[in-house]
């Protein structure tokens, strides 16, 4: 592609940024003066270009997030909440073999192996799954590990009977809702017939103390949409951080229960239960109230068995 002369300058400091990895968002390149008639147009590409080889690093960041030592050691806790070991007994059979995705240092991992199920932790963090392997060397569980893109699992079709993805893992999953219906495909795709995943979000109309910070979060994003400003934020309840600061995460996106709902649907999962963690503690029953509940989000869908041809 030509160049405007006088605009070369912005994307020379566009490749040298590219050139040394990943991109600084607190620098992205500036706009030269002296502008050409068809700068503004160019200016749009440049920011394009660089969002885009932004969002490329995205998944990286989440990956060095949850590999720092602090992180690991923050997450080494085991045990299971009680709301999750509810619904494990309701709707997981015992010997059931189960994938953990977003497993981590093995919170859920552990005790899901020591309730006589076949489980497989995943994470895309090694040193997760590292610190968990040794965990569970330690409590002598016969249980398998990977380390892995939930997008692009390498486990053949209906290898599973249940699948996981607590503490809401699916949430930091880059590249908007796209990204979440790759997990849910691939989720799909790797449970048998009959079986049941589970796992947890936020929700973006949840009342509780981070509304007030979500809902001016919603309002800068719409401004900035409308002005046409440049954002690494794509969608709706999408937060990227500075890939520069030491954080454990640079990447979430809370969006509502019921978009879920539909892109599960969409996915041909059946929602046979959904609920929030205190309400499931409380004993309540299944509400549309769950949504605006303060706490996290269960969903248990199930992947149908397919009629058999004999069937009317």
């Amino acid at each position: 592609m030509v160049f405007p002369q006088g605009e070369i300058a912005v994307k020379s400091q566009y490749n040298t940024l590219i050139n040394k990895g990943l991109p600084k968002i607190s620098k992205r390149p500036k706009q030269v003066k002296n502008r050409h008639p068809n700068a503004l147009q160019l200016d749009r590409k440049i920011d394009k270009d660089y969002l885009l080889a932004m969002n490329f690093n995205i998944k990286k960041q989440v990956q060095k997030g949850y590999s720092r030592a602090w992180v690991v050691d923050k997450y080494a806790v085991v045990g299971l909440w009680p709301s999750e070991d509810e619904l494990f007994q309701k709707f997981w059979p015992y010997g059931t073999r189960v994938l953990d995705l977003g497993c981590g240092a093995g919170r859920t991992t552990l005790p899901i192996a020591q309730q006589d199920y076949w489980v497989t932790g995943a994470d895309i963090s090694f040193p997760m799954v590292q610190r968990a392997r040794d965990q569970a060397e330690r409590w002598r569980l016969p249980i398998t590990w990977a380390t892995l893109d939930a997008t692009d699992l390498p486990f053949a079709n209906e290898t599973f009977g249940a699948v996981l993805f607590s503490y809401n893992g699916i949430e930091l999953v880059p590249d908007g809702k796209l990204g979440k219906q790759r997990v849910l495909s691939e989720v799909w795709r790797v449970l048998k017939p009959g079986g049941h995943f589970i796992f947890t979000t936020h929700a973006i109309e949840a009342l509780n103390q981070y509304t007030f910070l979500r809902f001016s979060r919603l309002i800068s994003f719409l401004v900035s949409k409308t002005l046409r400003r440049p954002t690494l934020e794509k969608e709706i309840g999408e937060v990227v951080n500075d890939p520069n600061r030491n954080l454990e995460v640079y990447y979430m996106q809370i969006i509502s229960p019921r978009t879920y709902r539909k892109m599960l649907a969409n996915t041909g999962f059946e929602v046979v239960y959904y609920n929030s963690r205190q309400r499931i503690d409380q004993q309540k029953p299944p509400s549309w109230i769950a949504d605006i509940d303060p706490d996290f989000k269960f969903y248990v869908a199930r992947k149908p068995i397919a009629p058999s041809i004999c069937d009317p």
